[in-house]
């Protein structure tokens, strides 16, 4: 269980840092509205993906 809360925490900290340093200073400016589109998109996958692997671990464990 232990290893869950480090993928959530930095999940957490990975939207912190994207919400509120690169996309209003970096992706917003260069890209525009589809840059930001993209980056939420992106961001949600990964978010999923990598809550997926704690589903996936909890099965093959229990």
């Amino acid at each position: 269980m232990k290893k869950a809360w480090i993928r959530i925490v930095g999940i957490g900290i990975f939207h912190m840092f994207l919400y509120t340093y690169l996309v209003p200073f970096i992706i917003y400016p260069r890209y525009g509205s589809n840059g930001l589109k993209f980056t939420v998109v992106t961001a949600v996958i990964i978010s999923i993906a990598v809550l997926g692997t704690l589903l996936i671990g909890k099965k093959r464990n229990g």
